[in-house]
């Protein structure tokens, strides 16, 4: 797992599937769905095929990195990780990006 900063906050770039989390989702759940969507299989076949997410990354962990706190603004940052066949990259707007590992 890498954590970056990125160089431009704005959208990031596009990889094979971009995607925005929900307001209400988890940045977890948020990459389970990305990956149902763009593989075109469900979230528990997700789990099947590659294994659960937690075997890559903590899921409470990613989940709380880009939490608000109070009043303090985090600096820009995503964190990157594989999964699934993916390059998975999430931030702190709640962009997932999956590129295919190469």
């Amino acid at each position: 797992m890498e954590t970056e900063t990125p160089t431009d906050e704005s959208q990031p770039k596009c990889g094979s599937g971009t995607y925005q989390a929900d307001p209400d989702q988890s940045l977890s759940g948020a990459v389970v769905e990305a990956i149902a969507t763009n593989s075109e299989l469900d979230a528990l076949e997700i789990a099947d095929e590659f294994g659960p997410l937690y075997d890559v990354v903590d899921p409470s962990a990613l989940d709380s990195l880009f939490q608000p706190m109070g009043t303090a603004d985090r600096s820009a940052c995503c964190v990157t990780f594989e999964y699934a066949d993916y390059r998975v990259t999430v931030d702190q707007t709640g962009w997932v990006v999956l590129a295919d590992r190469q």
